[in-house]
């Protein structure tokens, strides 16, 4: 190859390599959910469970399966750290009814205009929802139900690490801000569940629906030696074991 043609080639490379899109940075680590450092939701009930009746789609245009963590288990631990079985009769049933992100396109600006403009590409629309339901409680039975929706738009060649960090602040907003899930929640319960929580400075009931457990002794386990009491100091039989003083 002669010595111009492949100064040209290599000068070509370079350019190309230039041009290469830069490597993403890795991922950050994210903080795991936890709601363990405030005060539980007590209600008067002897069993609390936790239900999801989201399952996720997995396909278009949910993606919230593909979000660093995906919305569902941030509500499931919520739920799990808050709501807290306190009395002795009673169920109830906290429900994970929605938690979906959905991604759309948004309609593209067309002309000359437009190739000097970075437009907005796809929104993202995230909603959570759960609800609380009790039956057979002390104070009677009855519903609270909390939902709460983020919205963000990402501009045209957003890569897939910036998409998955906005969706992220999203699933926090949604769940950890004032107008939050937790917050929403909690206000909802206590309003309209107020006379099924636990009286204030009650105790909690013990696991197993308020019944106390007693170990039996085991069969094997050594039996206690019987005291053997002088034969002159013994009561006679049908008597009250009177000892006579001398």
């Amino acid at each position: 190859m002669p010595a111009s043609r492949r100064t040209l080639v290599v000068a070509i490379g370079a350019v190309l390599a230039g041009c290469a899109a830069p490597a993403e940075p890795p991922r950050p680590v994210l903080r795991p959910f936890d709601y363990t450092h405030l005060l539980p939701i007590r209600l008067d009930v002897a069993e609390v469970e936790i239900l999801e009746a989201w399952v996720p789609p997995r396909t278009p245009p949910y993606v919230d399966h593909r979000a660093p963590i995906e919305p569902r288990l941030a509500v499931r631990r919520m739920l799990e750290d808050r709501v807290q079985a306190w009395g002795r009769q009673g169920r109830a049933r906290a429900v994970i009814l929605e938690a979906s992100l959905i991604e759309q396109r948004l309609p593209r600006e067309g002309g000359v205009a437009a190739l000097f403009t970075t437009q907005q590409s796809e929104r993202y629309t995230l909603t959570l929802s759960v609800r609380l339901e009790v039956e057979g409680a002390p104070g009677g039975s009855g519903t609270a139900q909390a939902t709460v929706t983020r919205t963000r738009t990402v501009a045209e060649g957003t890569s897939l690490a910036a998409r998955e960090a906005v969706w992220h602040e999203m699933l926090v907003s949604a769940m950890d801000d004032p107008q939050g899930l937790n917050v929403e929640f909690e206000f909802q319960v206590r309003r309209a569940l107020r006379a099924m929580l636990a009286p204030e400075g009650a105790t909690r009931a013990p696991a197993g629906g308020g019944i106390e457990r007693q170990e039996l002794p085991s069969p094997t386990a050594p039996q206690p030696t019987p005291q053997v009491v002088p034969s002159g100091l013994a009561p006679a039989a049908g008597t009250l074991g009177t000892i006579p003083l001398r």
